[in-house]
């Protein structure tokens, strides 16, 4: 399967390839397609089992929760270790004629890390777009990086995933109009989930009908980036009760976030704050639940239930040095659950972490840089506050470690240390 999915990549690249080449005619192809990447290598050692987003440990999120064996011995305070490249990428960008009165440009990229655990070490696309700029306005179309992500304000951290779960991850398709003003630029985007799917049905935000949407403004300067956006997104949980009656009941989410880079000689300083409900898709914390409500004769025989979503939190900072050949930086995350606005059923929360009280995340690192090669080092300490019941309570919020609204009041802690090595060469 693995090699059939290989020889059609290699079939598609090189028919890709082939049209530009016929298209050429007597233009240099090398001004036309531009290819580049990297090939790359981690070494990692944790000091506990953890949530990774492949079970290759490239993405390390979270330490695992306490669990004891008969013995009293915490399971998952087991260290593990591994060598990986399935992140190496490849890359193709295009210059194309002009069209509409606008130049235009395609980028195309894959890495090998699938789109799932069972699909690791398979070729998986992670943008391709098109892009056409006026002078004053940009139309981009393709699938390309979530809003929420900012390209010019991410973690410069050594670990794969741009400091996730702290800062969004995720690359969707979409339709993104952008106006500049100056260095002001106002941007408008229509997106799907594609395969980065919210928690639950996989249909669940297509079933809905209305695209997420998102309004973003920014502001660049030499030295200092700065910007705010707005995103509202509906998810259709269910079309069918388990009684075997539709159901049309939707959850509305909404998202806030600001960000900010300030760069001098020396120092570059990013951070980035982040309000929002259902962000389970962008590799964040985030999901909803049912309502615990008093429910009509009609809903209760139906199955029918309404819903409501969490509120979550999340900010990180990230400093680090501006030379050449070495770079010294730490990043420190944090994210917390809020819980819901409403009472809630914990027990139909469906979504990311929504037994956790709060995580938090700190990691300086080490950047050597040759050429077009680079070797890093980091080390990552995170710590995660997971829900534990207390069986004899005298409460049931004291029995479950929830409130009524789905908020962690009884925790545990687990925390793990990471030690990364990462070779990479660039082309």
């Amino acid at each position: 399967m693995i090699f059939f999915k290989i020889k059609t990549t290699s079939i598609f690249l090189i028919l890709v390839i082939s049209s530009f080449i016929t298209s050429a005619q007597t233009k240099d192809l090398n001004s036309i397609i531009t290819i580049g990447g990297y090939i790359s290598t981690d070494a990692s050692l944790t000091t506990r089992q953890t949530v990774n987003a492949r079970e290759e440990a490239i993405l390390v999120l979270v330490p695992k929760p306490v669990v004891l064996d008969n013995e009293g011995n915490d399971i998952n305070k087991t260290p593990s270790y591994n060598f990986t490249g399935i992140n190496s990428r490849l890359n193709l960008k295009i210059s194309g004629p002009d069209a509409f009165g606008a130049k235009t440009s395609g980028f195309v990229e894959g890495d090998f890390l699938g789109i799932s655990n069972e699909t690791k070490f398979s070729f998986r696309l992670r943008h391709a777009y098109v892009k056409l700029d006026w002078e004053q306005s940009q139309l981009l179309v393709g699938q390309y990086w979530h809003p929420t992500f900012i390209t010019d304000c991410f973690p410069g951290i050594v670990s794969f995933g741009a400091g996730a779960p702290f800062n969004p991850l995720s690359r969707n398709p979409q339709f993104k109009f952008t106006y500049k003003l100056g260095k002001v630029a106002l941007s408008f985007t229509q997106l799907t989930n594609g395969h980065f799917a919210n928690v639950g049905a996989a249909d669940s935000q297509l079933n809905a009908l209305v695209p997420e949407l998102h309004l973003q403004a920014n502001y660049k300067s030499n030295r200092f980036i700065s910007g705010v956006g707005i995103g509202h997104k509906i998810l259709r949980p269910k079309i069918v009760t388990a009684n075997n009656y539709v159901t049309k009941e939707r959850v509305h989410s909404n998202t806030l976030y600001a960000f900010a880079k300030y760069t001098t000689k020396a120092l570059t300083y990013k951070t980035y704050g982040i309000y929002g409900q259902n962000n389970d898709n962008l590799v964040m914390m985030g999901g909803y639940a049912a309502l615990n409500k008093n429910y009509t004769a009609s809903q209760l025989t139906k199955g029918i239930v309404e819903y409501t979503p969490y509120n979550n939190l999340s900010s990180w900072v990230d400093v680090y040095t501006n030379g050449t050949n070495f770079i010294a930086g730490i990043f420190a995350g944090y994210s917390e659950n809020l819980g819901a606005s409403k009472p809630v059923d914990v027990s139909s929360y469906t979504g990311r972490w929504g037994n956790v009280k709060n995580m938090m995340r700190i990691s300086p690192r080490l950047v050597f840089v040759s050429g077009k090669t680079s070797i890093g080092t980091e080390i990552e300490y995170s710590l995660v506050h997971y829900n534990k019941a207390n069986p004899n309570g005298q409460t049931p919020e004291a029995q479950t470690g929830y409130d009524a609204y789905g908020k962690v009041t009884n925790y545990q802690a687990a925390n793990n240390l990471k030690f990364l090595l990462n070779v990479t060469y660039y082309f």
